[in-house]
């Protein structure tokens, strides 16, 4: 359950930072959920906060003997971390590597505390948040000892008013820093999954069932579904900002940039859908190209895009050619692998033929000794410009030289024409109907 003598504290941060990538200890966590809770609303900029180290040890409740030593190796710890953070620039989806301690302070004995200051690349991520953003109580994660469990808490309670969320296995892994472990899924489930499914419900406001997605038989991704914990004696706080759909979050930009205000950007949201309002956006772009291409352009985009967005039947001549070139490419790939299918199976079906008539020629040079140096040494008769190097045998021509070893085949065909004529009936039709499907192609 949760801890009921510990201060309410608020841990707030954009959801961009709660999805980054990374991987820290438990302690690790603890130290930087801490952190993150010493942010006021009102913050312009990062301070230096102070921990002291037997106030984190109480006020996580641990009982750890090494707790003192694993606290101070925290700050070393954080300023070697990367974190990677997802977002999106101009319609382009891009990932910030970051750090996130700037600077550390740390005693020289055991007790003490230490001092740490944020990496200023954090800003857009932790101060002055508007919308998108996670906050939650501290007293939620105080009793979890698992990092993994935090992180999905924190993923989760992105989503608690939407209700569910679903992930592919592989992103899952990564956004937890797993991908490298759990590579049975039946681990990455009783070691991950089950005990985030506990730790939630034994310690936080939330928690979860969930669905599995298979292909096949392989589970290919997971849909939580998020519910309020009624045993928690911990209230859900109201701030919460609920995760806005990042099509929304584009469409938003991109008619701001346009120049329609706020008041008729809400008008548009509750009355179109955003695939609506997306492919009138691409209209509008698609016809600033084009008169761009003419040293044009569109005066008042705001007003042109209201004078369309509304049109049902609007027809995107721009769109539609992509979709008739896409369609194109789609067919020229189409016929390019089948070609290519037709041509491996051809150049199979020749090879096997050729497999069975050498394997044929060598019976009867075994069973017949004097035929193989007859037709050797008439193959070198007929040729004598390309078998001219007397101090090479014939032997040495027909295992060296695939020409001249060739021409021994054709010439053994020809004298034993009915030894082969069974083989070529067998092979051959197949082969002229694969060579008139290359015609074709």
């Amino acid at each position: 359950m949760s801890h009921p003598h510990a201060d309410k504290a608020l841990v707030t941060k954009s959801n961009n930072l709660v999805e980054a990538r990374y991987h820290f200890s438990i302690w690790e966590t603890r130290v930087f959920t801490k952190l993150v809770s010493l942010i006021q609303p009102g913050d312009e900029a990062f301070k230096k906060y102070k921990l002291q180290i037997k106030d984190l040890v109480s006020f996580f409740g641990v009982n750890d003997n090494d707790a003192y030593v694993k606290i101070k190796a925290v700050p070393d710890n954080l300023l070697k971390k990367v974190v990677t953070i997802p977002y999106t620039e101009n319609g382009e989806e891009r990932f910030l590597k970051t750090g996130l301690i700037a600077q550390a302070s740390i005693p020289k004995k055991q007790e003490g505390y230490i001092e740490l200051s944020f990496h200023p690349d954090l800003k857009p991520y932790l101060l002055q948040l508007k919308r998108t953003f996670l906050s939650y109580d501290i007293r939620n994660v105080l009793k979890i000892s698992s990092v993994y469990s935090v992180r999905i808490y924190e993923l989760l309670k992105q989503y608690e008013k939407i209700g569910q969320r679903e992930f592919d296995i592989d992103t899952l892994k990564v956004i937890l820093g797993v991908s490298d472990k759990y590579k049975l899924y039946g681990h990455f489930k009783s070691r991950i999954i089950l005990k985030a499914q506990k730790d939630l419900k034994l310690h936080t406001d939330i928690y979860f069932d969930f669905t599995e997605i298979k292909q096949k038989r392989k589970v290919v991704g997971i849909i939580f579904k998020i519910k309020k914990n009624k045993d928690s004696d911990i209230e859900s706080i109201d701030q919460a900002v609920p995760v806005i759909n990042p099509l929304q979050e584009k469409i938003e930009k991109q008619l701001i940039e346009w120049g329609v205000k706020r008041a008729t950007l809400q008008i548009y949201l509750k009355k179109y859908s955003l695939d609506h309002l997306q492919k009138r956006i691409i209209y509008v772009q698609n016809q600033q190209s084009r008169k761009a291409s003419k040293s044009e352009k569109i005066d008042r985009i705001a007003a042109y895009f209201n004078s369309i967005v509304n049109k049902k039947d609007l027809v995107d001549y721009v769109e539609a050619e992509k979709k008739v070139q896409k369609a194109k490419k789609v067919k020229k790939q189409k016929a390019v692998a089948g070609k290519k299918r037709v041509e491996v199976a051809l150049t199979a079906l020749k090879r096997k033929m050729q497999g069975e008539e050498e394997a044929k020629i060598n019976l009867l040079f075994e069973e017949n000794t004097l035929l193989k140096d007859k037709i050797m040494e008439q193959v070198r008769r007929n040729s004598p410009l390309f078998y001219s190097d007397k101090s090479k045998t014939n032997e040495d021509y027909f295992e060296d030289n695939h020409l001249f070893r060739a021409a021994v085949f054709v010439l053994v065909k020809k004298a034993y024409k009915k030894e082969f004529t069974g083989l070529q009936a067998q092979y051959e039709p197949e082969i002229k109907n694969l060579e008139k499907q290359l015609r074709r192609l």
